[in-house]
């Protein structure tokens, strides 16, 4: 009889409440996880993108006070060289100095001898008794050094308040017998700054060489900058670091220190920004997840083959994020999943565009064509507003297709490496160079006229056209020049510079030409 019985196993019984919690569990979670991840990749990029910007930012301004200081050397220069100065004739060159006031950011034009001493000042009438002291150490180390020279903040000894000081020497006979140099006020630094559109919270500084607060954007100027952005402006030119500011309030700060003087920039940015929109993301994902998890225990029997499908789908596309597949926004039953997918195409664009963001030739290390048209929309606007002028050239080296066809392209590799560093080392530190494609580059020169372009133009034509190393084929260059001025009004200029480029070819290449606008 026992061996006739027949034995049932009997499966494991569930409530549909549990199963569905299980269920439920089994398929958010993964969703949840790959959100968070993808919270915390976005609060990344956001976090490089925000340290990416303000360095950006820092050099931009560095360059722009470059350019604005290099316009007032200029003009203390052509100063330094009046006839009535070199003639001793200190009245004629007062009333010289006070005129030119009127078109300079300037204070004041003071005259000082190798001690120190005010000779001339125009904020005083000729013959006034003047300061023997209180000139900057900058202003009387010219007389040592024979180069222009720019001071720290230092309180004026006749405006009695603070100033900056920018000095050039004054040559009589080849010998160095007074430095010229002008007053400005910290308020014109922060004006300049008052043009930058920062966000709201972002903060431009301006630091002298000594570490002071020259002007900022959200804050009067004055007092000394943090201990540590001190630190590591005299340590490297340019870096990125974290300090606390009023209140210990945390502060990621840029900085970029001018190529041409002692001077420094600082872009800083509360951490509280970026933990902020971590905070709000995070909550989102969390609060999606829990939404998801409540709205299947109520609704169990309906909703067990949707999640099924939709988490299905949310897992392909996680996947195809993580392989750097295209992702497309999953078909899903669910408005929690929904939320989900639209975070993952979000994230995936995200990296997508982060990717694309490549502003440089990588050959040569120059801007590439999509970098110097945004430099020239931004300096067109700029000019635009402004009334300031800037030239573009348009270069293009002559023979070297040769060079292609006879050596090879690792020979025209070579020529265009040696190319690119023969432009970079003829113009300007602020002005830029680019490779447009193939053997054509462009410059845009700010603040340049028609004089000083020419001349840069004609620098570069005699610099590229020296032999190449390893090259027998005769390389040169041919340069077209567009000039920009306020009269003008045209945004034609890159036609214009690529006209007179091919007018430099026809008319026998090697040379440089000014090209004149249509009309």
């Amino acid at each position: 009889m026992l061996a006739n019985r027949v034995y049932h196993v009997v499966k494991p019984r569930y409530s549909l409440r549990a199963s569905l919690f299980w269920l439920l569990a089994v398929c958010i979670l993964p969703a949840v996880s790959v959100s968070v991840n993808l919270a915390i990749a976005h609060y990344r990029l956001l976090r490089d993108q925000i340290h990416h910007g303000t360095v950006m930012l820092a050099r931009q301004v560095a360059a722009e006070l470059d350019r604005e200081l290099a316009g007032i050397e200029s003009g203390l220069r052509v100063l330094a060289t009046s006839g009535d100065l070199i003639g001793g004739d200190l009245v004629a060159f007062h009333a010289r100095a006070s005129d030119a006031l009127a078109s300079q950011l300037v204070q004041n034009y003071v005259l000082v001898d190798r001690l120190g001493r005010q000779v001339l000042n125009t904020r005083r009438p000729p013959g006034t008794p003047l300061p023997a002291t209180g000139t900057p150490a900058a202003i009387t180390g010219i007389f040592a050094t024979g180069a222009p020279a720019l001071s720290d903040l230092f309180i004026g000894p006749v405006a009695g308040e603070p100033l900056v000081a920018l000095g050039v020497p004054v040559f009589r006979d080849g010998e160095i017998v007074h430095a010229l140099a002008m007053g400005m006020k910290p308020a014109v630094i922060a004006t300049i700054l008052g043009r930058q559109k920062p966000p709201a919270d972002w903060t431009i500084t301006v630091l002298d060489g000594a570490g002071e607060i020259i002007a900022a954007t959200r804050h009067p100027g004055g007092g000394r900058a943090h201990p540590a952005l001190r630190e590591a402006i005299a340590a490297a030119p340019e870096g990125l670091l974290e300090v606390r500011g009023d209140g210990d309030a945390a502060i990621i700060t840029s900085y970029s220190r001018s190529s041409a003087w002692s001077w420094s920039v600082a872009v800083g940015v509360p951490k509280s920004a970026l933990e902020h929109r971590l905070f709000w993301v995070i909550f989102r994902v969390g609060f999606g997840a829990v939404a998801a998890l409540g709205l299947g225990l109520w609704l169990a029997a309906g909703i067990v083959r949707r999640v099924t499908a939709s988490v299905r789908d949310l897992n392909n596309a996680a996947l195809a994020v993580a392989k750097g597949e295209p992702v497309t926004l999953p078909e899903v039953q669910l408005a929690e999943a929904e939320a989900v997918g639209a975070a993952i195409l979000e994230a995936s664009r995200t990296m997508a565009v982060v990717q694309r963001q490549a502003h440089h030739d990588p050959l040569t290390g120059l801007a590439n064509r999509a970098l110097f048209e945004d430099a020239f929309a931004r300096q067109l606007a700029l000019s635009e507003r402004a009334g300031s002028p800037f030239a573009v050239l348009a270069i293009d080296l002559d023979e070297f297709k040769a060079v292609n066809d006879q050596l090879g392209h690792a020979a025209g590799d070579a020529v265009l490496r040696e190319a690119a560093g023969r432009i970079t080392g003829t113009v300007r530190a602020s002005d830029m160079a680019a490779r447009i494609g193939g053997d054509e580059f462009s410059v845009l020169l700010a603040d340049a006229n028609r004089e000083e372009a020419v001349q840069t133009a004609e620098r570069l034509v005699a610099a590229l056209s020296q032999p190449y190393p390893g090259v027998s084929t005769p390389v040169s260059a041919s340069v077209g020049i567009a000039i920009y001025h306020a009269e003008a009004k045209s945004a034609n200029l890159l036609d214009t510079a690529d006209r007179a480029l091919y007018q430099a070819k026809g008319a026998g290449k090697k040379r440089a030409v000014l090209g004149v606008e249509p009309g």
